[in-house]
């Protein structure tokens, strides 16, 4: 993701009243500011995908995924509520208290399960360049 820390001025963007849609829940209210942000296009699928993430002043991290092909829209919210040892999840609908080293190990098993190496920089055309042979 691209960070977003300061706006157009170069100051530090201020938290603002945010709504990230959600199709499988509830919509996610929260105060905060856009700390990161990412938009890409995966040639083999024909999806573009919108990526945003929040950080609100008491810590909350939100997240927003869109992602659309076609006619076709999916939209999912979350946030992230750090207390030390565990983090808090919801995604609208459901929160579950989740250990942090079982966020980490779930985490390295959804990227082997995606095949990571497989699609990274796949919205990307890598070309020599020129100045290359």
């Amino acid at each position: 993701m691209n960070p977003t820390l300061v706006g157009f001025s170069g100051q530090p963007t201020q938290p603002r009243p945010v709504t990230l849609p959600n199709d499988f829940g509830k919509p996610i209210a929260m105060t905060a500011s856009l700390v990161a942000e990412d938009i890409h296009f995966s040639t083999t699928t024909g999806v573009l995908t919108v990526e945003k993430l929040y950080r609100s002043p008491q810590g909350l991290t939100g997240y927003g995924i869109i992602a659309a092909s076609g006619e076709s829209r999916e939209r999912r919210a979350y946030t992230l509520d750090d207390q030390g040892e565990t983090v808090v999840c919801d995604n609208g609908a459901f929160g579950v208290e989740i250990p942090v080293d079982d966020l980490y190990e779930l985490l390295c098993m959804a990227l082997q399960a995606e095949d990571a190496l497989k699609t990274v920089g796949e919205h990307a055309l890598f070309r020599a360049a020129a100045n290359e042979d």
